[in-house]
C-alpha cells in the first residue's frame, strides 16, 4: 500500500512546492470570456446615402472614460467600410443638396463598469465587467431613424491568501473590441434597413413602369 512514509523528505517538499506553485499559476491567470468579433462587410458597391456628423456625445454613464474622438473615428471608419455611406464633406455641395438619402447623424454612447468580489482571506475571486452601448440617430426632413448596438465583456481572476494573484481588470484590447462590436452591430442594422428601403423603392418603380 502506498504511503507518504515511503517518500523521502525532499520528495514530499517538492510535491508540496509543485502543488502550491500550481495554485499561484492559477491565481495569476486572468480568464476572459470569449468575445465575438462583429464585422462590417462591404455590402454596397457605391454609396446609397450621405451623412453629416452633427454631434457625438456620451450618455449618463461613461465609467471607462472613453474619449469622444475614439468613438467618432471608429464610427466613421465602419460607415465607410460598409460602402453604403459617405460623408457629405466628401461629395460636392450640389450632390448633397439634391440627394434624397442625405442624413444628419447624431451619435450617443455610454458604458457601465462594475467590479465584484467573492470569497475571503484564503481564496477569493474578483470579476470586472463592462457593457458598452451606442445609438445612431439619422435625421432628415420629417424622418428619424434610430439604430442601436450593444456589447459586453467580463474578466475573472482568483487570489489566494490575499497577496497572491491580482484583482481582475479589463484588457485595453478587449475593451477596444467590445466598443467596435457595439458600433458595428448598429451600423450593420442601419445598412440592412437602408438597403431594404432602396430595394422596396426600386420594386415600386418597376411595378409602376
Amino acid at each position: 500500500m502506498f504511503s507518504l512514509k515511503a517518500l523521502s523528505p525532499n520528495l514530499i517538499q517538492k510535491s508540496c512546492f509543485l502543488t502550491f506553485s500550481a495554485l499561484l499559476l492559477g491565481a495569476c491567470a486572468q480568464k476572459f470570456n470569449d468575445l465575438p468579433n462583429t464585422r462590417v462587410l462591404k455590402t454596397c458597391q457605391e454609396p446609397i446615402a450621405s451623412y453629416h456628423l452633427m454631434g457625438l456625445k456620451s450618455g449618463d454613464y461613461n465609467d471607462l472614460t472613453i474619449p469622444n474622438t475614439q468613438v467618432q473615428q471608429m464610427v466613421e471608419k465602419s460607415l465607410a467600410q460598409s460602402g453604403c455611406f459617405i460623408q457629405s464633406e466628401q461629395i460636392s455641395t450640389e450632390t448633397t443638396n439634391t440627394q434624397k438619402n442625405h442624413y444628419q447623424l447624431e451619435v450617443v454612447f455610454g458604458n457601465i463598469n462594475t467590479q465584484t468580489k467573492q470569497g475571503g482571506f484564503w481564496s477569493s475571486q474578483t470579476s470586472d465587467q463592462a457593457v458598452f452601448e451606442v445609438q445612431l440617430n439619422f435625421h432628415r426632413i420629417n424622418e428619424v431613424r434610430i439604430f442601436r448596438g450593444k456589447s459586453s465583456i467580463q474578466n475573472q481572476n482568483s487570489q489566494y491568501l490575499v497577496i497572491f494573484g491580482e484583482k481582475s481588470k479589463l484588457n485595453p484590447n478587449q475593451i477596444q473590441i467590445t466598443i467596435q462590436n457595439a458600433i458595428n452591430s448598429a451600423i450593420n442594422e442601419a445598412t440592412r434597413n437602408l438597403i431594404q428601403e432602396v430595394q422596396n423603392k426600386d420594386s415600386t418603380n418597376y411595378s409602376n413602369f
